[in-house]
This record gives structure tokens, sequence and C-alpha cells, in this order.
């Protein structure tokens, strides 16, 4: 059973005043007096720092008492966890095909028995795989409070992730979108506003000090006039991504931090600065990553700017890094906050795509520049305009680490998750309620069902064949089969039959005349099934939208309505 503590989250908010004064936006609501025991699902064990600075924190400030469930035991990111004391559970999210779809269920059960065990009162996840199946687990096993704190727009501006998210995404109890676009997105999907609340995922700003932090000499390490130009752009090197409904348009066939358009971009940059010089700085992620950097490697060589364009590789001191720089750039496809909180926290002038939840954080001519994305010309745009005016770029980054004070930090992203967590247990029901889990069990299967039939039937096979070029009404093998058929019977019917015309005798006093046998009926069928689709196509393009069912439906539940209400009224004038 939970801990009862009466003190423990005021007496942990006291301590953060005194260590950070007072809440960045205003009274914190009234603690509740019992411990509540908070579950953060991630389907990583690598990476995502963000997970860990946050659980901590929730633990450390406001005490509660924060578990995790994993993809595995072992990983950096479950040695943090250990490290710091904090109980690590594992489950399996995998779900990368069809084949993964039979063993879902199974998946989803298994992490709906841990829930069930452990008992815990908020359920929050991350990371698409583990929003999904930790949603509908925690909505199964009753958790009172479930919530999914979306890590950046990139499922939602795909097809198929953002037809799975907003078919389950009601068994939330709120959604956490963590920046605007996202918001409005799950906005146009129907979800009501007040289940939205916006949280950055806001990172440690004790790490992102520019007055503590000495500045990497870039310039000496690299053999470069102290008075050169530095352009840098600080992320991991991501595989190209595929065509496919997985993926949003605009990110089809290309990595999603394309480096490529801010290496095409230098020529440009070195017309007005040659001595500039760009830093990409980061690894390849997994094979795919170093298949991409290498690619790029080359794609330098092959634009001869291999002595203005340098590869780092992986480096510890970011925020030396970053303050040494002249110009910060994120150049994203699709992207939430990508790296331009931390390097607006270090004063370092941005220029950044319009995309996502950049326009958040870089806000244009305030806080850095804003471009068109997949637009070499626009960054080089951008980062000219920077460069050519020091004083002004300068300024934006002082704003800029303003504005990530106010409202982009850990301590920020905490204190709003707690404000949340309160209101939301205050007014929720008893958890784990034995006849609502078996209801739910039920209501489940056809969600799930609807789930697999859906994905199955359209997005693994029909929509794939669209894309091919595919089309219903076509029946092309249907088609080609009976015009063999009728041929083939014709054909036959000729050979049998005496010829109907016999070459006439010498003697004759007339000469016989010769008919031409009949042409082929397959033109004809073709022209003729060409007619009647095109007549077929005319009809439907004259019918109104629905072909007038919703209007027939409305007005017979309107007549039945009405009906019902007729012996109500009577009654009551009697």
């Amino acid at each position: 059973m939970p801990l009862v503590r009466t003190t423990t989250l005021g007496s942990a908010r006291q301590a953060v005043e005194i260590a950070h004064g007072p809440s960045v936006k205003g009274t914190m609501p009234a603690p509740t007096t019992r411990q509540l025991r908070v579950c953060h699902i991630a389907a990583t064990t690598e990476g995502a720092a963000w997970v860990f600075e946050q659980v901590r924190d929730l633990r450390d400030r406001f005490g509660y008492d924060v578990s995790v469930i994993l993809n595995g035991t072992s990983g950096a990111l479950v040695d943090r966890f250990n490290a710091a004391g904090i109980r690590v559970l594992a489950s399996d999210f995998q779900f990368l095909g069809g084949g993964d779809l039979f063993a879902l269920p199974k998946r989803i059960l298994d992490l709906g028995r841990i829930l069930e065990r452990e008992r815990f009162d908020i359920i929050q996840t991350h990371l698409f795989h583990s929003m999904v199946i930790g949603r509908i687990a925690a909505w199964l096993a009753d958790v009172p409070v479930r919530l999914s704190m979306i890590a950046g727009p990139f499922h939602l501006e795909a097809y198929t992730p953002s037809w799975i998210d907003g078919s389950t995404q009601w068994m939330d109890t709120a959604l956490i979108p963590s920046c605007e676009f996202s918001r409005s997105l799950y906005l146009s999907m129907g979800v009501r506003k007040q289940r939205l609340e916006v949280i950055y995922y806001g990172p440690d700003e004790t790490r992102f000090e520019p007055s503590r932090e000495v500045a990497a000499d870039l310039r000496a390490e690299h053999g470069w006039a102290a008075d050169t130009p530095l352009i840098g752009m600080v992320a991991y090197f991501y595989p190209e991504l595929g065509v496919n409904r997985w993926t949003p348009p605009a990110a089809q066939g290309r990595p999603v931090k394309s480096h490529v358009d801010l290496i095409r971009a230098m020529p440009a940059v070195l017309a007005d600065f040659p001595n500039a010089k760009l830093l990409l700085v980061g690894s390849g992620w997994e094979e795919g990553g170093r298949q991409y950097m290498a690619k790029m490697q080359a794609l330098v060589a092959e634009l001869g700017l291999s002595d203005s364009v340098v590869f780092t590789g992986y480096r510890t001191d970011i925020p030396a890094v970053l303050k040494s720089l002249d110009v910060a750039v994120q150049a994203s496809v699709s992207e939430n906050l990508g790296g331009s909180i931390e390097g607006l926290l270090m004063e370092c002038p941005m220029v950044a795509t319009r995309v996502g939840g950049l326009v958040d954080s870089v806000i244009d001519g305030h806080t850095g520049v804003l471009v068109g994305p997949a637009d070499p010309a626009e960054l080089a745009r951008g980062i000219l305009e920077l460069l050519r005016d020091p004083s002004r770029a300068r300024e934006f980054g002082r704003h800029g680490r303003a504005r990530m004070l106010e409202r982009f930090t850990l301590r920020t992203t905490v204190e709003d998750e707690h404000r949340l967590y309160q209101r939301l247990y205050a007014r929720a029901p008893a958890g784990y309620r034995s006849v609502r889990r078996a209801f739910r069990l039920f209501c489940g299967a056809l969600v799930g069902g609807y789930l697999a039939f859906r994905y199955t039937v359209f997005d693994s096979n029909l929509l794939p064949a669209w894309d091919a070029g595919w089309r219903p009404w076509h029946f092309l093998a249907l088609r080609r089969l009976m015009l063999r058929l009728i041929n083939a019977v014709l054909r036959s019917r000729t050979a049998s039959a005496p010829a109907p015309y016999a070459a006439a005798p010498a003697n004759e006093q007339f000469i016989s005349v010769t008919i031409e046998p009949p042409a082929p009926i397959a033109p004809r069928l073709r022209l003729a099934g060409r007619m009647m689709l095109y007549r077929f196509y005319a009809f439907v393009g004259r019918q109104k939208l629905g072909w007038g069912l919703r209007r027939r439906l409305r007005a017979k539940f309107r007549r039945l309505l009405g009906s019902a209400a007729e012996p109500d009224s009577e009654a009551r004038d009697r």
C-alpha cells in the first residue's frame, strides 16, 4: 500500500523555493496527503535523458514515489536510473511490422498485469510505441490518471501513426503535447482543448549557464584565425527515412535533421565570408546514421568544401561548444524543439527552420531567425543575416536565454507536471475497479479488432497497392481474363465453321465478292467498358457527398425523437 506522508509535498515545495525562488507560474496546488505513485513509460533503454531528469526531479522536489517501465533491463538509461535509486521495470514495446501485430495483445496484457500489480496512481507515457501500448494497457487496468506526453509532431504529421493515435487518444485522461504545433494537430483531430496541456521538454538549465561556462577553443583546435566565423549544428546523423505512410510527407526520402541543406547552403555563405567554418557536431545514430554521415562527407568533398566543413563526431562539452559558436543552426524538416533550447540558454544566436515546435522557441526577429524548411538558399540567408550584424545577433541570444528561462527549463517542466498531476488526481475516480476492468476488456477487444483490421487490410495492403498505381475500379486482371476467354471462344468457332465463301470456278460468269472477317471484339469491349466507366464517373460527380444518407438518418432520428417526446408532453399536460 502507498505510504502516508502529510508533509512531503509541502516541504519539498519549501525546499525548492529556498533553492530557486518562487514558482514561475504562481501558486502550487494544495498538496495531497498521500504519497502518489507515479510511473513513466518509455520504449527505450538508451538516450532519452529528459525522462530520467523529469522522474528524478519529481521524486526529489515533490516527493513522489517514482518508477519507470523501459524496453529492457540493460542500457545507458537503465544505468542512470539504477544509479539514482529509481526502480526500473521492463516490458516489451516492439511493434515494427505486421508480424508484431499478432503479438501485440499479449504485450498489452503483460504490461496491464504489471500496472495492476503495482497499483500506480499516475501513468505517463513517452514515445509513440510505448504511448500506444501503454495507454491501452493503463486504460484496461483502470489506472486513475493516464497521461501521454507527446515527444514531437512527427507521428502526427504521418498518416498511419496519426490515425492510430487518434483512434486511441480517448483512453487517456489528458494529453501533454510538447509544442503548440502538436496541440493544433490534436485540435484538428477533434480532441477537446480541455484535455490538452502544453508542457515543453525542458533541459536542466543548471547545465547551460553561460556565465560559468568556458567556451571551447575550437579555433585553436583546428588552427583557425581568432576572427574566424563559426557556424555549428549539434545533432545526430539519422538515417534517411523511407517513402511510406509512417513518415511525414515532408520527411520522406530524407533524414529528419537535414544536414544536407546546411551543407548545400555553405557555398552562398562562403561567397560573403570566405573564412567561415561549419562544424557538424554529432555522430551517426546506429548503422543507418553512420551511412548517412559518410554520404554527407562525400558530398562535402564533391562540393569542394573540405576545408570549410568539419565533422567533429560525438562531443561531451556541448555547452562549451555552443558558447564558442557565432551562429547555431537547426535545419530539420520535422522537429519538436531540437537543440534550440540548449543553444538559446547559452545565448547562442539561432537560425531554425519554420517547423514543429521550433517556432515556439525561436521567435523570428526576437530570439533568432526563422527560415523555410528544405531550402538551402533560405538557410544561407538566415546565417548571413546574423553574421553581418554581430551586435544584433548577440541581442537575439540574450532575448533567447530570457525566454528559455521563463518557459523552457526542466524546472518549469516538472512544476507544470506536478500541477497537472495534483489537479487530475483530485478529481479522478478510484482506480482498478474489477467490474470496469472486465467491461473494458470486452471493449478493448473491439477496439483492437478495428485497429488490426484497418492496419492489416488498408495500411499493409490496399494503400501500398494504391500508391503503386492500382485502382479498384480498373479490375485489370479480371478484364484481361474475360477478354482472353471471349477471344478464345470466337477463334474456336471461326476455326470449326466451314468457309462461307469458296473461290469461284474459273468458268463462272461472275466474280465472287470476298468478305473480310469480322473485326476482333476485344477493342469494342474495351471501348464499351471505358464508356460505361466514364458514365459512372459522371453520375457520381453529380451526386452530393454522402449520397444524402446522413441527411436521411438525421431526419429519421429527429422523427423518432419527436414521436418519443409526444407521449411525455401529453403526460406533463395531464
